[in-house]
């Protein structure tokens, strides 16, 4: 069973994402944001990491810059409502940027792929 680590500050989001990963078989520890979130990664490995990019304190953009100093080869998907980078993920060091919206399609098309899981 993959875990995916999902930073995310809004509740009702957490709860949609949460009830919608664990349907399709995911393991899913959440973090209310950044800082929880790297606390987490400094003693536990998840398959992919799903990450709001506005948030309280540490933004999503923040947690990159600390994320990929630890060195660790986890794949990052950004699950924003800010179109702003979407077309480069790589200028954020991420694998994959979604727009969040009420079709989550695309946000689990990326998870299955880079977890390299067929549909």
């Amino acid at each position: 069973m993959s875990v995916i680590l999902h930073v995310e500050d809004e509740h009702s989001v957490r709860l949609l994402y949460k009830e919608v990963f664990e349907e399709l078989g995911y393991k899913v520890i959440q973090a209310v944001d950044a800082e929880e979130a790297l606390k987490f990664l400094r003693g536990n490995r998840p398959d992919i990491i799903v990450l709001d990019l506005k948030m309280p304190g540490m933004g999503g953009k923040r947690f990159l810059d600390k994320f990929h100093k630890m060195n660790t080869k986890i794949p990052v998907v950004i699950s924003t409502a800010y179109p702003y980078f979407q077309g480069d993920p790589t200028a954020l060091k991420a694998d994959a940027y979604v727009v969040k919206s009420g079709d989550m399609t695309e946000l689990l098309d990326s998870i299955r792929n880079l977890l390299g899981k067929p549909d």
